[in-house]
């Protein structure tokens, strides 16, 4: 199911492609909404959050925002000179990534700022 307005992760350029995010007719617990997608990666949040969001909740921070959860356990999988927005989009505002996904089109963390 294509979406043109499918939300854009700079450190995960395809997170269909890697299965991250699969089609679904799942309501995300952040806006309440089906949108045809949901993210299928891990979420560290205190409550047991498994494919319970929608990758525009993910993007522009609502779901982080509503439940203090993170995708991406930035203190394992990002370099330590990577700036401390970078971080925080990474960890808050994308689907699960590594440094091999998120260089997956030659762009490096430290890039982005």
């Amino acid at each position: 199911m294509p979406d043109a307005s499918f939300p854009e992760f700079p450190y995960h350029p395809d997170p269909r492609g890697t299965g991250f995010v699969v089609e679904s007719e799942t309501r995300c617990l952040a806006c309440g909404t089906v949108r045809g997608y949901i993210y299928t990666g891990p979420v560290f949040a205190v409550e047991e959050l498994d494919e319970a969001f929608c990758p525009w909740c993910i993007a522009d921070g609502t779901a982080a925002a509503r439940f203090d959860a993170e995708f991406t356990d930035v203190e394992l999988g990002v370099p330590e000179d990577v700036p401390s927005g970078v971080t925080e989009q990474i960890a808050r505002r994308g689907p699960r990534t590594s440094s091999a996904a998120a260089t997956a089109d030659s762009t490096s963390y430290s890039d982005f700022s």
